[in-house]
């Protein structure tokens, strides 16, 4: 089975508003996000954890997310 490494990563991440006539834009501002999951790969562009893998060789995985590394605020290795 592919040992995985359990990491947190601290991110910044854009927001939105759906609403047709905003009244108070001020109140919007980027979001700061805390995920932890395992850790799939990571490149130069992002980092990709995962929330579950299978023990298949090679293994398949669920809940992946892709974080930009210019996102990235601050990562930590989980025991």
């Amino acid at each position: 089975m592919t040992e995985h490494q359990l990491i947190e990563v601290f991110w910044v991440d854009s927001a939105g508003s759906d609403s047709v006539w905003d009244d108070s834009p001020e109140k919007l501002a980027p979001a700061f996000i805390r995920s932890a999951g395992l850790l799939v790969r990571e490149d130069e562009c992002a980092v990709v954890i995962a929330t579950s893998a299978d023990d298949n060789e090679p293994p398949k995985y669920d809940g992946l997310l892709a974080i930009p590394r210019s996102a990235i605020r601050r990562r930590r290795r989980l025991e």
